[in-house]
């Protein structure tokens, strides 16, 4: 009886406890593939009169309808450069680029999530967000990981 008892308990263990690490593993890797865009971003040459200011990733469902993980890294730059010279300057070497003018450090285009820059914006300064956005892993993962990948809840 002792043994059912230690068998049942174990049993129990695994079906709580690897649903549990196979999710954390999932929104720790999607965690990774945004930040992944961040740091390529702020790691990139910046342009002349341009200045890095703050990044942001973000993994989970932010623009659209339906379902599926979408990935998000973006820039605050400070600069002299207009918004179309920043975004041929960033479209040489990043696909699906998006450069904004910033008014506030509140990220107005994530519409499912409220999202801000972490910092202060001078007076008479021009800033901008640039964005790259990312949704399609699986020339990287191949579509086995790429599907377990889209088991993270905020993709919904």
């Amino acid at each position: 009886m002792k043994s059912i008892k230690r068998i049942a308990i174990i049993f129990a263990i695994i079906i709580i406890v690897i649903p549990i690490l196979a999710y954390s593993a999932i929104v720790v890797t999607n965690n990774y593939l945004a930040d992944r865009i961040e740091k390529n971003l702020t790691e990139h040459q910046m342009p002349l009169n341009t200045e890095l200011i703050d990044s942001f990733s973000l993994a989970g469902k932010m623009t659209g309808n339906g379902n599926g993980m979408q990935y998000m890294g973006t820039i605050l730059v400070k600069s002299d450069l207009s918004e179309q010279e920043l975004k041929e300057y960033y479209e040489k070497d990043f696909d699906f680029i998006e450069v904004r003018k910033q008014e506030t450090v509140n990220i107005d285009f994530i519409h499912l999530q409220k999202c801000t820059f972490n910092a202060v914006m001078e007076d008479g300064e021009t800033y901008y967000s640039v964005t790259c956005w990312d949704s399609d892993r699986r020339d990287t993962l191949g579509d086995f990981v790429s599907a377990l990948l889209d088991f993270d809840i905020r993709g919904h």
